[in-house]
């Protein structure tokens, strides 16, 4: 049963919390940008020791980095304070624990962002060679949650825009999903309406209220993917990530209102969003992609989309899309993206 934290400064409980449970000893797994990690009260009373994570992206060199220096000392939890990226990590060192049939420690995550939800699932991804690879397994799903939205208080615009597109689209890819159940809906349903409410008033804007939201926003997305797992738009935001570093979040929702358009219709989902049809659906996450100062073209990135195009649909994640309402067309596909993008 994952236990839940929330409110400001609940990062500060986690210490407390931890040796209550009985583990003393945690390997703290940061990025480089965390801004608490020189506070003696943070951790009080708790021996650690601090692996900074370097880089966008989870590669296999690095997750062997981590493994090397989690094996000089027995460790009795692992705590990942940090983005997606950061949390996978976490997620791909105790993969590696599992596959070596070691100890698992107990694992506990306090996201620094809002936006994939991987602190609520049994996923990590991971880059080997410059290809994602997915990795799965119930030990990856944090047994603590902490969500604290001053953890989020130093994130740029830009960084809150990307990180809560996500949530838009794993909330809309879950609903939409071949296997989404009454459950999964549920989550998904919620993510989409704190979204609706809090996403660009915190992205132009920010205040306490809105980091809180969106944060929970991110989490129940990422419960309800965790169900459903992913389709279409994340299928083929991964070359745009792993080859021209466009990061996750700005990669699926460029591919998303292609999708509207792609996909059969989708009536209840155009409700969720107040609009009448797959045209206005597209159009919701155009506009505000344009709201939240995010390229809504290749072009604007400086891709050339009839040069990509090919490699593009050369390298679809098949497990995801094997989740998405319609199967992989891969003329019509071209068409749109060509269209669209």
């Amino acid at each position: 049963m994952q236990k839940l934290l929330q409110g400001k400064n609940t990062i500060y409980e986690a210490a407390p919390y931890l040796i209550e449970a009985g583990y003393e000893t945690v390997f703290l797994i940061t990025g480089k940008h965390f801004q608490l990690h020189k506070d003696v009260n943070f951790l009080k009373g708790i021996h650690y020791n601090h692996f900074i994570k370097n880089g966008v992206n989870v590669t296999e060199n690095e997750t062997n980095e981590a493994f090397i220096e989690f094996s000089k000392e027995k460790f009795q939890a692992i705590l990942a304070i940090g983005g997606g990226s950061v949390i996978d990590l976490a997620k791909s060192l105790i993969f590696q624990l599992e596959k070596e049939s070691k100890h698992i420690p107990f694992f506990a995550a306090a996201p620094t962002t809002a936006g994939s939800g991987t602190e609520a699932t049994q996923f990590a991804v991971i880059y080997v060679d410059n290809k994602k690879t997915s990795l799965v397994s119930k030990v990856l799903i944090p047994q603590l949650v902490i969500l604290d939205p001053a953890l989020a208080y130093s994130l740029s615009s830009y960084q809150t825009a990307v990180s809560g597109m996500d949530v838009l689209a794993q909330a809309i890819e879950s609903y939409w999903n071949k296997s989404a159940t009454a459950e999964s809906k549920i989550s998904a349903i919620h993510a989409i309406s704190i979204w609706k409410e809090y996403f660009i008033d915190t992205v132009l804007s920010p205040e306490e209220e809105g980091r809180d939201k969106m944060q929970y926003a991110a989490y129940l997305a990422g419960k309800a993917i965790n169900i459903t797992r992913t389709t279409g738009p994340h299928a083929l935001s991964y070359y745009l990530t792993a080859n021209h570093d466009i990061p996750h979040g700005h990669a699926v929702a460029l591919f998303l209102p292609v999708f509207f358009l792609y996909n059969h219709p989708q009536e209840e989902v155009y409700q969720l969003l107040h609009v009448e049809n797959a045209i206005e659906a597209a159009h919701f996450v155009t506009e505000n992609l344009k709201k939240a100062g995010l390229a809504t073209k290749l072009s604007e990135l400086k891709i050339d989309k009839h040069q990509i195009i090919e490699a593009l649909l050369d390298e679809v994640n098949e497990e995801r899309f094997a989740n998405n309402p319609v199967s992989f067309d891969r003329e019509k596909l071209k068409q749109l993206i060509l269209e669209q993008l």
